[in-house]
């Protein structure tokens, strides 16, 4: 190319590039007021009956009031010899673990259980930390 189509090209490229948007326009993005927090729940699973407890067990978290605004974090080891271990953390914190059965029917009740368990935890660790606090220490730890 010329130099004198290169610089055709340079003023015209800017000109049919669409305007970003700003934020106000967005009807996507909520207004920084409402949004105070946002939780997602994170799944490491390996096998089908792993997959199947975290859906089951996401499923059962939403239904929890204000699970929003908490992060989790569901992993799972499986082992030839022990089965698959699933523990799932909060904050770099294990909350809850258990040992999913080898039969997948169970799983449904297993995992409302379990996130049963993990609301209670978290909302323990919360009460906790509103409790005590210390200069010396971090939020995460006491």
């Amino acid at each position: 190319m010329t130099p004198s189509c290169l610089s055709i090209l340079a003023l015209t490229l800017p000109l049919t590039w669409p305007a970003p948007a700003s934020a106000a326009d967005d009807p996507v993005t909520p207004p920084a007021a409402q949004v105070e927090s946002w939780g997602i729940v994170t799944s490491q699973a390996v096998t089908v009956a792993g997959h199947e407890f975290s859906s089951h067990f996401i499923a059962a978290w939403r239904d929890k009031p204000s699970s929003e605004r908490y992060s989790l974090s569901i992993r799972e080891r499986a082992t030839a010899r022990w089965g698959s271990q699933v523990w799932i953390e909060f904050g770099q914190q294990r909350i809850v673990q258990l040992q999913l059965p080898p039969a997948r029917a169970g799983l449904q009740v297993l995992a409302a259980g379990a996130a049963d368990n993990a609301y209670d935890a978290i909302l323990d660790l919360e009460r906790q930390r509103q409790l005590l606090s210390d200069a010396d220490l971090a939020t995460d730890e006491f």
